[in-house]
């Protein structure tokens, strides 16, 4: 730290211990002061521990409200300067003190970390010469010899039972679908012996002189086909045909 610094940093304490001395002359508290100047008591509190200083306009009102000048609220004995002086020295002092035992420690701690270090390799060393040695091979056990049972009566032997001879897979006849022309043979049946035709004829005739229905009419001869199709398929059915027997 410069000597600038140090008188910079005595000055700060010594004003705060002067600001605490003239509070306590004029008979204010920490939180009366603090309500006069519109501030907390913890700024108040700070300013007189030198943790922090007040700016212009606090130090005004304060040498206002103490009935003092700047000079006067701000003024620096020599003997405080050297009780300061003396109490930041044995700061110093303190605090190298502390710093050197915190670098024995640190050393100590590194001397154990070292040595821990050093026994870890050994035990891994002394685990891989373990690893890499060959396993003892086992000793053989001798097997016990069986004794045959002398008395006991043997136990009767099964008798094999010859495989019986598969019979040729002979697949089923499947019955041949019938031909056109059979079912041409077939006797018909009543749909297909229904005059469809002359029901379609009766149909034209009767609609055309009736109601005229001439032109539509026609279209009654277009179902004969579609008529004679469906008693085909409904004759040829198998279920068909067993009712009708």
């Amino acid at each position: 730290m410069s000597p600038t610094s140090k008188k910079g940093s005595f000055m700060n304490v010594e004003i705060a211990q002067r600001l605490a001395a003239m509070r306590r002359e004029q008979g204010y508290s920490q939180e009366e002061l603090a309500e006069r100047l519109g501030l907390s008591r913890q700024a108040v509190s700070k300013w007189e521990r030198a943790e922090s200083s007040p700016d212009t306009g606090n130090l005004i009102a304060l040498a206002k409200l103490y009935g003092v000048s700047l000079d006067d609220l701000l003024r620096i004995d020599e003997d405080v300067v050297d009780d300061v002086a003396f109490e930041e020295k044995d700061k110093h002092a303190t605090a190298e003190a502390q710093a050197q035992e915190a670098a024995v420690r640190a050393n100590e701690a590194a001397v154990r970390a070292a040595q821990a270090a050093v026994a870890a390799a050994q035990a891994r060393a002394t685990a891989e010469q373990a690893h890499q040695a060959p396993p003892a091979q086992p000793q053989p056990q001798p097997q016990p010899v069986q004794q045959p049972y002398y008395g006991a009566a043997p136990m009767p032997q099964q008798p094999v039972q010859p495989a019986q001879p598969q019979a040729p897979y002979a697949p089923q006849a499947s019955q041949a679908p019938e031909s056109y022309d059979a079912q041409l043979r077939r006797p018909r049946g009543p749909w297909s012996t229904f005059p469809y035709p002359v029901l379609c004829v009766l149909v034209f005739l009767g609609g055309g002189f009736l109601f005229g229905w001439w032109h539509p009419g026609w279209f009654v001869f277009l179902t004969i086909p579609l008529y004679y199709w469906i008693a085909h398929i409904i004759e040829n059915d198998s279920n068909y045909r067993a009712n009708r027997r």
